[in-house]
């Protein structure tokens, strides 16, 4: 390889890692304002206790003014940690009822609301309260760890 050619290679790697740091991605303080809207699914907890999968407007579940905390799951049905992930929130539905609420896009199917968000790796989970971000995870978390951050938030 030339030496100018080598060059010309590292500069654009350089700019490619610099522009994979742009966008929004996750970071506390965020609002959800200017995000765009579409159909998602939202976990509801049955008389029985069961977790039943919803769908909802996304802005509607998540720009809310009630102090409740809102997890934002970005996953893909692809995905094996996602997939990994979906019990321990489903559990929290379950342990946390109407204290939480949580919001499940599908990064295929709501690829405007993921992108805006600046999903770049999955499972990407944000926590939102009153249409502001207060959290945010990337990757599987333990139950308890989940739990415990929720707690700090409250």
């Amino acid at each position: 390889m030339t030496p100018p050619f080598r060059f010309l290679q590292i500069a654009a790697m350089v700019l490619l890692a610099s522009l994979a740091g742009c966008g929004h991605g996750p970071r506390s303080g965020a609002p959800i304002a200017g995000c765009p809207d579409g159909t998602v699914e939202y976990l509801s907890v049955t008389e029985s206790g069961e977790i039943e999968h919803k769908e909802g407007k996304f802005l509607e579940l998540v720009d809310r003014k009630d102090h409740k905390l809102v997890i934002v799951d970005l996953w893909a049905t692809w995905c094996g940690p996602c997939r990994m992930l979906g019990p321990h929130l489903e559990k929290i539905k379950k342990n946390w009822g109407d204290k939480v609420e949580v919001v499940k896009v599908d990064v295929d199917k709501a690829r405007d609301i993921s992108v805006h968000m600046g999903a770049s790796s999955i499972p990407d989970v944000r926590i939102y309260r009153n249409g502001t971000q207060v959290s945010d995870f990337v990757g599987v978390m333990p139950y308890a760890d989940i739990e415990s951050l929720l707690k700090s938030l409250k």
